[in-house]
Formats: C-alpha cells, structure tokens, sequence
C-alpha cells in the first residue's frame, strides 16, 4: 500500500512539473533561462545597437512619471529610464523571470538611482502595484508574449488618463526571427490587437532602418 502511495506522488509530481513547463511554453515564446538571456542581450554589439539613449528621448518623459518597462530583461534601460523620470518618479522593471532581478537592482545601485522597483510579472498580466502609468515600453519584448491581445487589453488597466504604450519592435520579416511567424509583430496585427484594447497610434517615431517606434494611447 505503501508503495502505491508513493508511485501516486511520484505521478502527481510528474504530472505538475510537466504542466509547469507547458504554462511557461504557452505563456512566453522562445524562452531561456535568466542567464542564458543576460548574455544575449548584453552583448556589446546589440547594445550598441539598441540606441537606448534615444529611444528613452522619444519616450518624453516628465520629472514625476510612472514607467513600466514590460521585459526589463537584466535592466538596459533602467537606469537611463530612472534619471529621466527623476526622484519623483518610478520605473517599474517588470519581468517573468526574478532571476534578472539581482542584476537590475545591482545597476540601480551602481548608478545611485533609487527610484526602480522589479516587480514579477504574468504571462497575462504585468502585474503592476500601480494604476498611474504614464508609459508602458515593450522595447524589443512584445514578439515574445503569446496572447499579446489580451496582456495589451490587461495592461490599459494600469494606464493613467494620459498613458501611453510604446513598442520598439522588428519590422516584418527583418531581425532575428524573421523566418519564425510566431515570433514577429507586424505593425498591422499591432493596430488591430491596439484598436481592440481601445488604443490608437498617435506617434510614428524613425529611430531604425529595420525596427519600428510606434505609440499608443486612448482615443
């Protein structure tokens, strides 16, 4: 009887651990551990290519701002984010993995800003402690969320009465997924899941010869 019990558990076991894995395949596309992504996305050469000081120039932020940075990764933009929106502001660095967390927080207090908060995300929810978010950035992130539609539905919630969304992400069929469908965000399905989440374009800003700039906000 014993024995019974315990191949039950083992099952059971089994049975949650594999469940797990699927919830993080549906929720998250091509994902990778926290410190297999780190070395990616810090690569030297994708840095230098992010133009990080210009895309958080486009963003127009105020002394005072709430900024929610969806995908904060290991934190690239955290800090440039922080000193623009200065001590009175906020920028939450939202991510699915804690495992970046460490890192973002290690920059934070390297640059001596005190002003960014990691908060763990949802698959279908940011998860945000606030609902005054002056700009949401999905910077090179929303080709990895599954159901984009219903996670930008979810998130206007978080949005002030001013709030923006702003998405830095390929063109069709350019960049590292450019043969992988499920994985590029054409500026076309990006209108329709916006419209249906009560959003419209308001800016079309030229930073990249093959990434679009676009930003949203109620109508």
């Amino acid at each position: 009887m014993r024995s019974v019990r315990l191949g039950v558990r083992v099952a059971n076991l089994t049975l949650a651990l594999a469940l797990a894995i699927a919830h993080t395949a549906a929720g998250q596309l091509a994902s990778r551990p926290a410190d297999e992504w780190t070395k990616t996305l810090e690569g030297a050469e994708r840095v230098a290519s992010l133009k990080i000081d210009e895309v958080v120039g486009a963003l127009r932020l105020r002394p005072g701002d709430q900024v929610a940075d969806i995908g904060a990764g290991p934190g690239l933009l955290e800090v440039p984010l922080a000193k623009a929106v200065g001590s009175t502001g906020r920028v939450y660095a939202v991510d699915i993995d804690a495992g970046f967390f460490p890192e973002i927080k290690k920059r934070a207090a390297d640059a001596g800003v005190a002003n960014v908060q990691t908060i763990l995300g949802k698959f279908t929810d940011p998860a945000l402690p606030a609902t005054n978010i002056d700009v949401a950035l999905f910077h090179d992130v929303l080709h990895h969320v599954e159901d984009r539609q219903s996670y930008l539905k979810t998130l206007t919630r978080y949005l002030s009465t001013r709030g923006r969304v702003v998405v830095v992400d390929y063109e069709a069929r350019q960049g590292p997924h450019a043969g992988e469908p499920d994985l590029q965000v054409t500026r076309e399905q990006l209108a329709a899941w916006m419209k249906a989440a009560g959003l419209t374009q308001i800016e079309n800003v030229k930073l990249f010869p093959t990434k679009y700039v676009l930003v949203y906000a109620r109508k």
